[in-house]
Order: structure tokens, then C-alpha cells, then sequence
């Protein structure tokens, strides 16, 4: 069984994410791990929050509004966690990509290599909130800007996000077999990700068709760079 390596996590700064799983499975849990190896690397990180969940507030800067987060953005803040008001409206997240992308391309801002990861991605592709998404999966590489995405279902996932993203990470989902055959996910290993002792495992590939088994995340941030091990959850 393999476990999280730096070589993983810097295939995630430069190619987009998907991450699915369902409900206290460990997704968002490693998404947060993964943003904090990345911050250590100096890569600039925004982790969208539509649940205003505490538990990933470290994870940067809070902003409420989209100006918030320009204004960060203008000063080079390098970790933001942006709570947006899905429901107030629903074209905060789509102004905030425009004015990061539109940065993305001034002298200054260019060399800044970023990350934006979207929990609960399917409140913002469900309601027609589409743009924001479609900006990032089809044109944020080419300015240094990469996606990851995280939803609770494959059903629930935007295609752009699936297909644009070489970096595919699945926890245990109740899918039925025939859905993961026509997303050509066969292979993937149900049964295994089924059992409640191996509820925090994960199947992932960082493309060219290679997948593997991964071993949980530690809850504590590692104190070095061996190995990471979960030892107790």
C-alpha cells in the first residue's frame, strides 16, 4: 500500500485535482493536508468554504466578499480561505476567479504559482454557477492557476473538472459498479473502500493511467519528511 510523497503532492501544483468521497470520509481532511504542504512550498492557496467549517479556518485569511479577497490578492497574501454566501449570491465565486485570473496575467503576478480548491463543488455547478469552474479546469494552467475540486459523488461532479484533471482521487462513494465502468473506473475497489476499517483509505492517480491504494494521512502535520502514517483516527 503506498503512501502520500512529495512527488504526489507536487503533481497537484501543477496539474488539476478532482477528490470525491462521501461524508466524513477524509476528503476535505486531505485537501487541507495537501494545501499545507503546498503553502510550505511557497505555492499561493485558496480554499473556498461554503460550510464556514472551523476546522480548516488555519488554512488562511478569512474573506466574506469578493473585494476581500482582491484586496488580499493585490497585497500577494499567500493563503486565503474565501466563505462564500452561495444562497446571498451566486456570482461571488465566478467574480472572484475573473479578478484572480485577470491579476494572473499583470507584471508582478505572473511567477505566483496558485492553487484553489473548491469544497462542495456541485452548490456552485448545480445552480447554472458554472463559470468560475470552466474558467479555472480550461484556462487557469496555462497562467499558473490549478483547480482542485471536491464533492461527495462522481454523479455530482462537473465534466470539465473530470476530464481536464490528470490528478484523480477517490474515497469510498456508494456508486453503483456501472457508473464507475462508463467513467472507466472499473478497476475501482469498492469492496475494499467499503470496510469501515478502511473508511479513510484512498484510490488515486496522478495520470497515464497508474492507480494506486493510499494509505490515510496522519491527523497531526508531520514533524518530518519521512513516510506519512496514520497511526490512530
Amino acid at each position: 500500500m503506498a503512501r502520500l510523497t512529495g512527488t504526489f503532492v507536487e503533481a497537484i501544483k501543477n496539474r488539476h485535482t478532482v477528490i470525491t468521497g462521501a461524508t466524513r470520509c477524509g476528503k476535505t481532511f486531505l485537501a487541507s493536508h495537501i494545501l499545507e504542504k503546498l503553502q510550505d512550498e511557497g505555492v499561493h492557496t485558496i480554499f473556498v468554504d461554503p460550510k464556514h467549517d472551523d476546522d480548516y479556518k488555519e488554512l488562511g485569511e478569512i474573506c466574506h466578499t469578493p473585494m476581500e479577497v482582491y484586496a488580499k490578492l493585490l497585497t500577494k497574501t499567500n493563503r486565503i480561505v474565501f466563505r462564500t454566501n452561495v444562497d446571498a449570491d451566486a456570482g461571488d465565486l465566478d467574480k472572484v476567479v475573473r479578478l484572480m485570473m485577470e491579476l494572473q496575467r499583470t507584471p508582478g503576478f505572473k511567477r505566483i504559482r496558485r492553487v484553489i480548491a473548491i469544497d462542495e463543488i456541485q452548490t456552485y455547478v448545480g445552480k447554472g454557477k458554472l463559470k468560475a469552474v470552466e474558467m479555472i479546469w480550461t484556462m487557469g494552467a496555462g497562467i499558473g492557476v490549478v483547480g482542485i475540486a471536491l464533492t461527495q459523488r462522481l454523479q455530482l461532479l462537473n465534466e470539465t473538472c473530470w476530464s481536464q484533471s490528470d490528478n484523480k482521487i477517490l474515497f469510498r462513494m456508494d456508486e453503483s459498479l456501472k457508473y464507475f465502468k462508463d467513467k472507466g473506473i472499473d478497476h475501482y475497489p469498492k469492496d475494499k473502500l467499503a470496510e469501515d476499517m478502511n473508511e479513510f483509505h484512498f484510490y488515486a492517480t496522478n495520470g497515464g493511467g497508474k492507480w494506486k491504494f493510499y494509505d490515510p494521512v496522519p491527523i497531526d502535520k508531520p514533524k518530518s519528511t519521512g513516510p506519512l502514517r496514520m497511526y490512530r483516527w
